[in-house]
């Protein structure tokens, strides 16, 4: 009888102190600064297609199907879209749609010792910088990344540019 009284006792005392919780108070939301950047393990040279996080921001993704064919087919990789694993992680393009037959206009050369002309089937004036940086970042993955690159598109030619893939 006195066993129960005292886990009725203990019961009656520890009940409330059970029903409210650990004590710790919900907040809002915490800021905690940008996300990390992440590492892409490849070999070096491997053709990347850079494509936008959800953010803004430039994530290079392995293309090794298109390694063999250099700057153009980094270029391939980037104009075919975001693949099923990119779209499931967040990644997606500013770059205007491309039909399969279109890919092969995409042009690639050297006019100078370190310049690269991309020739593209679509307008380029009025991309947003961030599309730029896709194209030029890409057409790069598989060059030292010294050299610059026009893109020239079916309305112009842009300015030489390098790859800024950060922020």
């Amino acid at each position: 009888m006195s066993r129960i009284r005292g886990i009725a006792a203990a019961t009656a005392l520890l009940g409330p102190l059970l029903l409210s919780g650990c004590g710790i108070k919900p907040t809002g939301v915490v800021e905690s600064g940008a996300a990390a950047k992440v590492a892409v393990a490849a070999p070096a040279r491997t053709s990347m297609a850079y494509f936008v996080t959800p953010e803004g921001r430039l994530a290079p993704s392995p293309q090794p199907e298109h390694t063999r064919d250099g700057p153009r087919g980094s270029l391939r990789g980037l104009l075919g879209g975001p693949g099923g694993a990119e779209a499931e992680a967040g990644l997606g393009t500013r770059l205007p749609p491309v039909e399969e037959k279109e890919l092969e206009a995409i042009g690639v050369g050297f006019t100078a010792r370190d310049r690269l002309e991309v020739r593209l089937p679509f307008p380029v004036a009025g991309l947003d910088p961030l599309a730029h940086r896709q194209l030029v970042c890409s057409a790069l993955s598989t060059l030292d990344p010294v050299f610059e690159v026009v893109l020239r598109g079916s309305d112009t030619e842009l300015e030489a540019a390098r790859c800024a893939a950060g922020g």
